[in-house]
Protein backbone atom coordinates (compact mmCIF):
# COMPACT_ATOMS: atom_id res chain seq x y z
CA UNK A 1 0.00 0.00 0.00
CA UNK A 2 1.43 3.65 -1.22
CA UNK A 3 1.83 5.77 2.03
CA UNK A 4 0.64 9.04 2.11
CA UNK A 5 4.41 10.68 2.06
CA UNK A 6 5.10 8.40 -1.13
CA UNK A 7 1.99 10.10 -2.69
CA UNK A 8 2.86 12.96 -1.56
CA UNK A 9 6.83 12.80 -3.54
CA UNK A 10 5.09 11.43 -6.36
CA UNK A 11 3.06 14.30 -6.60
CA UNK A 12 5.94 16.73 -5.90
CA UNK A 13 7.69 15.05 -8.61
CA UNK A 14 5.29 15.18 -11.26
CA UNK A 15 4.27 18.70 -10.89
CA UNK A 16 8.40 19.51 -10.89
CA UNK A 17 7.99 18.13 -14.31
CA UNK A 18 5.22 19.40 -15.46
CA UNK A 19 6.89 23.13 -15.16
CA UNK A 20 9.90 21.58 -16.57
CA UNK A 21 7.93 21.02 -19.35
CA UNK A 22 6.76 24.17 -19.85
CA UNK A 23 10.00 26.09 -19.05
CA UNK A 24 10.83 24.48 -22.21
CA UNK A 25 7.87 24.34 -24.33
CA UNK A 26 5.68 27.12 -22.88
CA UNK A 27 2.49 27.03 -20.37
CA UNK A 28 -0.27 24.45 -20.71
CA UNK A 29 -3.63 26.37 -21.10
CA UNK A 30 -5.69 23.77 -19.89
CA UNK A 31 -3.54 23.62 -16.20
CA UNK A 32 -2.82 27.32 -15.47
CA UNK A 33 -5.77 27.02 -12.74
CA UNK A 34 -4.57 25.36 -9.46
CA UNK A 35 -7.09 23.39 -9.12
CA UNK A 36 -7.02 21.94 -13.05
CA UNK A 37 -3.32 21.03 -12.45
CA UNK A 38 -3.34 19.39 -9.29
CA UNK A 39 -6.71 17.55 -10.66
CA UNK A 40 -4.79 16.79 -13.82
CA UNK A 41 -1.65 14.97 -11.84
CA UNK A 42 -3.51 13.36 -9.24
CA UNK A 43 -5.56 11.54 -12.36
CA UNK A 44 -2.06 10.44 -13.63
CA UNK A 45 -0.68 9.09 -10.03
CA UNK A 46 -4.47 7.06 -10.21
CA UNK A 47 -3.67 5.86 -13.52
CA UNK A 48 -0.17 4.36 -12.40
CA UNK A 49 -1.67 2.81 -9.55
CA UNK A 50 -4.26 1.18 -11.97
CA UNK A 51 -0.64 -0.42 -13.53
CA UNK A 52 1.04 -1.18 -10.70
CA UNK A 53 -1.75 -3.29 -9.53
CA UNK A 54 -1.46 -5.59 -12.58
CA UNK A 55 1.83 -5.95 -11.17
CA UNK A 56 1.38 -6.99 -7.91
CA UNK A 57 -1.40 -9.72 -8.95
CA UNK A 58 1.62 -11.02 -10.94
CA UNK A 59 3.47 -11.59 -7.98
CA UNK A 60 1.04 -12.82 -6.07
CA UNK A 61 -0.32 -16.87 -5.97
CA UNK A 62 -3.58 -17.38 -8.37
CA UNK A 63 -6.49 -19.60 -7.51
CA UNK A 64 -6.98 -22.21 -10.20
CA UNK A 65 -10.65 -20.76 -9.65
CA UNK A 66 -9.86 -17.85 -11.64
CA UNK A 67 -9.99 -19.42 -14.86
CA UNK A 68 -13.37 -21.19 -14.04
CA UNK A 69 -16.41 -19.39 -15.44
CA UNK A 70 -18.71 -20.92 -13.54
CA UNK A 71 -16.98 -19.98 -10.64
CA UNK A 72 -17.96 -16.30 -8.43
CA UNK A 73 -13.94 -16.20 -7.94
CA UNK A 74 -13.95 -16.00 -11.78
CA UNK A 75 -11.42 -13.13 -13.41
CA UNK A 76 -10.19 -13.62 -16.89
CA UNK A 77 -7.19 -11.20 -16.01
CA UNK A 78 -5.93 -13.16 -12.98
CA UNK A 79 -6.81 -16.22 -15.44
CA UNK A 80 -4.54 -14.70 -18.24
CA UNK A 81 -1.32 -14.08 -15.79
CA UNK A 82 -1.62 -17.80 -14.76
CA UNK A 83 -1.98 -18.76 -18.07
CA UNK A 84 1.13 -16.73 -18.82
CA UNK A 85 3.06 -18.27 -16.09
CA UNK A 86 2.05 -21.79 -17.61
CA UNK A 87 3.83 -20.40 -20.93
CA UNK A 88 0.35 -20.70 -22.63
CA UNK A 89 0.55 -17.56 -24.65
CA UNK A 90 -2.27 -18.10 -27.28
CA UNK A 91 -4.77 -18.98 -24.16
CA UNK A 92 -2.92 -15.98 -22.10
CA UNK A 93 -4.02 -13.75 -25.43
CA UNK A 94 -7.39 -15.54 -25.69
CA UNK A 95 -8.59 -13.95 -22.17
CA UNK A 96 -7.35 -11.27 -22.10
CA UNK A 97 -9.64 -10.73 -25.32
CA UNK A 98 -12.41 -11.92 -23.44
CA UNK A 99 -11.61 -8.96 -20.54
CA UNK A 100 -11.22 -6.60 -23.10
CA UNK A 101 -14.05 -7.12 -25.14
CA UNK A 102 -16.59 -7.52 -22.21
CA UNK A 103 -14.65 -5.28 -19.33
CA UNK A 104 -15.40 -5.21 -16.13
CA UNK A 105 -18.47 -3.54 -14.91
CA UNK A 106 -18.34 -1.49 -11.95
CA UNK A 107 -21.47 -3.23 -9.97
CA UNK A 108 -21.49 -6.29 -12.00
CA UNK A 109 -17.75 -7.45 -12.47
CA UNK A 110 -17.24 -10.22 -14.71
CA UNK A 111 -20.71 -11.38 -15.33
CA UNK A 112 -20.85 -10.60 -18.76
CA UNK A 113 -17.54 -12.56 -19.88
CA UNK A 114 -17.98 -14.98 -17.62
CA UNK A 115 -21.90 -15.90 -19.01
CA UNK A 116 -20.40 -15.71 -22.45
CA UNK A 117 -17.06 -17.49 -21.58
CA UNK A 118 -19.03 -20.38 -19.76
CA UNK A 119 -22.07 -20.71 -21.90
CA UNK A 120 -24.42 -19.28 -19.15
CA UNK A 121 -23.56 -22.25 -17.09
CA UNK A 122 -25.22 -24.58 -19.54
CA UNK A 123 -22.34 -25.51 -22.10
CA UNK A 124 -18.77 -25.49 -22.48
CA UNK A 125 -16.27 -22.82 -21.77
CA UNK A 126 -15.34 -21.26 -24.91
CA UNK A 127 -11.62 -21.26 -24.31
CA UNK A 128 -9.69 -20.39 -27.68
CA UNK A 129 -9.39 -24.43 -28.89
CA UNK A 130 -12.73 -25.06 -28.05
CA UNK A 131 -13.97 -21.81 -29.68
CA UNK A 132 -11.90 -22.56 -32.74
CA UNK A 133 -13.26 -26.00 -33.21
CA UNK A 134 -16.98 -25.23 -32.82
CA UNK A 135 -17.56 -21.60 -33.76
CA UNK A 136 -21.23 -22.50 -34.94
CA UNK A 137 -21.90 -23.98 -31.73
CA UNK A 138 -20.68 -20.79 -30.41
CA UNK A 139 -23.12 -18.91 -32.10
CA UNK A 140 -25.72 -21.64 -31.46
CA UNK A 141 -24.78 -20.98 -27.79
CA UNK A 142 -25.54 -16.94 -28.10
CA UNK A 143 -28.69 -17.76 -29.78
CA UNK A 144 -30.35 -19.37 -27.63
CA UNK A 145 -29.40 -16.92 -24.99
CA UNK A 146 -30.94 -14.24 -26.71
CA UNK A 147 -33.22 -13.39 -23.69
CA UNK A 148 -30.55 -13.93 -21.08
CA UNK A 149 -28.47 -11.73 -22.86
CA UNK A 150 -31.28 -8.76 -23.71
CA UNK A 151 -31.68 -8.55 -19.73
CA UNK A 152 -29.03 -6.78 -17.96
CA UNK A 153 -29.81 -8.88 -14.77
CA UNK A 154 -29.15 -12.04 -16.00
CA UNK A 155 -26.42 -11.05 -18.29
CA UNK A 156 -24.95 -8.36 -16.63
CA UNK A 157 -23.42 -5.85 -18.61
CA UNK A 158 -20.36 -4.42 -20.56
CA UNK A 159 -17.73 -1.73 -18.92
CA UNK A 160 -17.70 1.80 -19.14
CA UNK A 161 -15.06 1.54 -21.57
CA UNK A 162 -17.05 -1.03 -24.09
CA UNK A 163 -21.01 0.44 -23.00
CA UNK A 164 -21.64 1.13 -26.57
CA UNK A 165 -20.91 -2.59 -27.73
CA UNK A 166 -23.72 -4.61 -28.34
CA UNK A 167 -25.05 -7.81 -26.88
CA UNK A 168 -26.88 -8.92 -30.71
CA UNK A 169 -25.67 -12.49 -31.07
CA UNK A 170 -24.47 -11.38 -34.58
CA UNK A 171 -22.53 -8.79 -33.16
CA UNK A 172 -20.75 -10.90 -30.83
CA UNK A 173 -19.90 -13.55 -32.44
CA UNK A 174 -18.81 -11.10 -35.21
CA UNK A 175 -16.36 -10.10 -32.64
CA UNK A 176 -14.95 -13.19 -31.89
CA UNK A 177 -14.68 -14.70 -35.25
CA UNK A 178 -12.65 -11.44 -36.42
CA UNK A 179 -10.21 -11.79 -32.96
CA UNK A 180 -9.61 -14.92 -33.59
CA UNK A 181 -8.82 -15.09 -37.36
CA UNK A 182 -6.33 -11.74 -36.19
CA UNK A 183 -5.14 -13.93 -32.92
CA UNK A 184 -4.44 -16.86 -35.36
CA UNK A 185 -3.16 -15.41 -38.91
CA UNK A 186 -0.17 -17.51 -37.98
CA UNK A 187 -0.05 -20.71 -36.12
CA UNK A 188 0.40 -19.27 -33.17
CA UNK A 189 1.04 -15.85 -31.49
CA UNK A 190 4.66 -16.29 -30.91
CA UNK A 191 4.74 -16.91 -34.61
CA UNK A 192 2.83 -13.40 -35.23
CA UNK A 193 5.79 -11.67 -33.27
CA UNK A 194 8.90 -13.43 -34.81
CA UNK A 195 7.03 -12.30 -37.94
CA UNK A 196 6.93 -8.22 -37.12
CA UNK A 197 10.62 -8.71 -35.65
CA UNK A 198 11.75 -9.81 -39.29
CA UNK A 199 9.66 -6.90 -40.63
CA UNK A 200 10.21 -4.40 -38.23
CA UNK A 201 13.17 -5.00 -35.90
CA UNK A 202 12.34 -6.17 -32.13
CA UNK A 203 12.01 -2.69 -30.88
CA UNK A 204 8.73 -2.93 -28.50
CA UNK A 205 7.51 0.56 -29.71
CA UNK A 206 7.60 -0.66 -33.09
CA UNK A 207 6.29 -4.57 -32.59
CA UNK A 208 2.90 -2.42 -30.78
CA UNK A 209 2.40 -0.03 -33.67
CA UNK A 210 2.05 -3.37 -36.43
CA UNK A 211 0.30 -4.53 -33.76
CA UNK A 212 -1.92 -1.97 -33.06
CA UNK A 213 -2.66 -1.55 -36.81
CA UNK A 214 -3.46 -4.75 -38.05
CA UNK A 215 -5.78 -5.19 -35.01
CA UNK A 216 -8.14 -2.85 -36.57
CA UNK A 217 -9.62 -5.86 -38.26
CA UNK A 218 -11.23 -6.96 -35.05
CA UNK A 219 -15.09 -5.91 -35.17
CA UNK A 220 -16.27 -3.44 -32.80
CA UNK A 221 -12.98 -3.68 -30.81
CA UNK A 222 -12.11 0.19 -32.24
CA UNK A 223 -9.05 2.60 -31.53
CA UNK A 224 -9.94 1.87 -27.48
CA UNK A 225 -10.49 -1.36 -27.53
CA UNK A 226 -7.43 -2.60 -29.18
CA UNK A 227 -5.03 0.29 -27.50
CA UNK A 228 -6.32 -1.36 -23.84
CA UNK A 229 -6.23 -4.89 -25.49
CA UNK A 230 -2.28 -4.25 -26.36
CA UNK A 231 -1.67 -2.33 -23.17
CA UNK A 232 -3.04 -5.07 -20.79
CA UNK A 233 -0.82 -7.87 -23.06
CA UNK A 234 1.99 -5.74 -22.93
CA UNK A 235 1.84 -4.84 -19.13
CA UNK A 236 1.18 -8.14 -18.44
CA UNK A 237 4.81 -9.42 -20.41
CA UNK A 238 2.47 -11.92 -22.37
CA UNK A 239 4.01 -9.98 -25.38
CA UNK A 240 7.13 -8.07 -25.12
CA UNK A 241 5.42 -5.03 -26.58
CA UNK A 242 4.96 -1.08 -25.11
CA UNK A 243 3.07 2.09 -26.85
CA UNK A 244 5.17 4.42 -28.56
CA UNK A 245 2.53 6.96 -29.09
CA UNK A 246 -1.11 7.64 -26.88
CA UNK A 247 -3.01 6.97 -30.11
CA UNK A 248 -5.26 9.90 -30.36
CA UNK A 249 -6.65 9.55 -34.25
CA UNK A 250 -10.08 8.03 -33.65
CA UNK A 251 -9.68 9.05 -29.72
CA UNK A 252 -12.76 10.59 -27.73
CA UNK A 253 -11.86 11.00 -24.00
CA UNK A 254 -8.04 11.18 -24.46
CA UNK A 255 -8.70 13.69 -27.23
CA UNK A 256 -10.50 15.97 -25.46
CA UNK A 257 -8.58 15.63 -22.81
CA UNK A 258 -5.20 16.63 -24.85
CA UNK A 259 -7.12 19.82 -26.83
CA UNK A 260 -8.26 20.77 -22.76
CA UNK A 261 -4.60 20.43 -22.03
CA UNK A 262 -2.81 21.97 -24.37
CA UNK A 263 -5.78 24.14 -25.91
CA UNK A 264 -8.44 24.82 -23.01
CA UNK A 265 -10.43 24.09 -25.02
CA UNK A 266 -11.65 20.76 -24.88
CA UNK A 267 -13.91 20.56 -28.54
CA UNK A 268 -12.11 22.86 -30.57
CA UNK A 269 -10.02 22.07 -33.72
CA UNK A 270 -7.03 21.05 -33.88
CA UNK A 271 -4.64 18.99 -36.08
CA UNK A 272 -4.49 15.60 -34.13
CA UNK A 273 -1.14 14.55 -35.34
CA UNK A 274 0.49 17.74 -34.42
CA UNK A 275 -1.58 17.22 -31.05
CA UNK A 276 0.10 13.88 -30.68
CA UNK A 277 3.38 14.48 -30.89
CA UNK A 278 3.16 17.08 -28.21
CA UNK A 279 1.10 14.62 -25.96
CA UNK A 280 4.19 12.34 -26.62
CA UNK A 281 6.79 14.43 -26.16
CA UNK A 282 5.36 15.54 -22.64
CA UNK A 283 6.05 11.99 -21.91
CA UNK A 284 9.76 12.67 -22.00
CA UNK A 285 9.41 15.06 -19.51
CA UNK A 286 6.85 13.04 -17.16
CA UNK A 287 8.77 9.17 -17.85
CA UNK A 288 5.02 7.48 -16.75
CA UNK A 289 4.42 5.77 -20.09
CA UNK A 290 2.12 6.30 -22.77
CA UNK A 291 -0.54 4.52 -21.19
CA UNK A 292 -1.06 6.51 -18.46
CA UNK A 293 -1.20 9.79 -20.14
CA UNK A 294 -3.69 8.31 -22.50
CA UNK A 295 -5.81 7.01 -19.35
CA UNK A 296 -5.11 10.00 -17.26
CA UNK A 297 -6.16 12.55 -20.26
CA UNK A 298 -9.27 10.69 -20.71
CA UNK A 299 -10.10 10.48 -16.77
CA UNK A 300 -8.63 14.30 -16.17
CA UNK A 301 -11.37 15.94 -18.81
CA UNK A 302 -14.58 14.46 -17.21
CA UNK A 303 -13.80 16.55 -14.16
CA UNK A 304 -11.03 19.02 -14.41
CA UNK A 305 -11.31 20.95 -11.51
CA UNK A 306 -11.93 18.05 -8.99
CA UNK A 307 -10.63 14.78 -8.98
CA UNK A 308 -12.42 11.89 -8.88
CA UNK A 309 -12.09 8.00 -9.26
CA UNK A 310 -13.31 6.53 -12.68
CA UNK A 311 -13.41 2.50 -12.89
CA UNK A 312 -15.46 -0.14 -14.37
Amino acid sequence: METRRTHRKLYDDLAVKLKLWEDHYGDMPGITDHDYRKTFIEQIISSLRRIEYITQIQNRSIDPERSNPHSPLFDPLRSAILMAKKVDTDEAIWTVFIATHFGRHIADGWKLAANVYGSFGEGPTWSSDTYRADKKGFEAMLQKNLAKLQDKHISGRYSNHRQYQSKNPISIATTFRTFSEWQFSEETFAQKIRGIHKKRGQNPEEVFDELYHGIKSVFGFGRLGAFDFLTMIGKMQVAPISPGSVYLTGATGPLRGAKLLFNGDPVGKCNVRDLEKKVDLMDNFLMVGKQVIEDSLCNWQKSPSKYVYFGG
